[in-house]
C-alpha cells in the first residue's frame, strides 16, 4: 500500500503580490497524475539515480558534508575500496541510489561529525550496494 501525505496551504490571505513556491518530491509520479495533481505544478525535473562515485562526489561538495576538499576526496577513496566504485571505468559500480534517499543518508551522517565519512560508507553498504 502506497501512503501519500498532502499539505494544503492557504497562501491566499495577506500574500502582498508574493507568489509561493512549492517543491514535491516523489518516486510515484503516475500517482500524482492519476490523482490529478501533476497539473498543478509548472515544471517538473527528473533527477536520475546517482550512479557512480563521480556523481556522489558532486552531490557530497554540494551539499558541503565535509569540511574541506581533502575530506571529501578521502571518503570518495573509501567507498571505492569498499566496492561501490567499480574500479577505473566504474561501468561496474555497485552504487545506485535515488538523491532524496541518498540525501537522508547524507543528514544522517553529518549527526556524527567525527565520523562522517565512516557514517556515510556504512550507511550506504548497508543499503545493499
Amino acid at each position: 500500500m502506497t501512503h501519500m501525505r498532502l499539505i494544503l496551504i492557504d497562501f491566499s490571505h495577506n500574500n502582498q503580490g508574493r507568489r509561493l513556491l512549492i517543491i514535491a518530491t516523489t518516486s510515484l509520479r503516475p500517482v500524482l497524475t492519476d490523482l490529478g495533481l501533476s497539473e498543478s505544478f509548472d515544471s517538473e525535473l527528473r533527477v536520475p539515480p546517482i550512479a557512480d562515485l563521480r556523481a556522489l562526489e558532486l552531490v557530497l561538495k554540494a551539499v558541503e558534508l565535509f569540511p574541506s576538499s581533502e575530506e571529501r576526496r578521502q571518503a570518495i577513496r573509501m567507498l571505492d575500496e569498499a566496492g561501490l566504485g567499480g574500479g577505473e571505468d566504474e561501468v561496474t559500480s555497485r552504487l545506485n541510489i535515488g538523491i532524496k534517499k541518498l540525501l537522508s543518508v547524507v543528514e544522517m551522517a553529518r549527526q556524527e561529525p567525527e565520523s562522517i565519512a565512516e557514517r556515510l560508507t556504512g550507511a550506504l553498504m548497508g543499503l545493499g550496494m
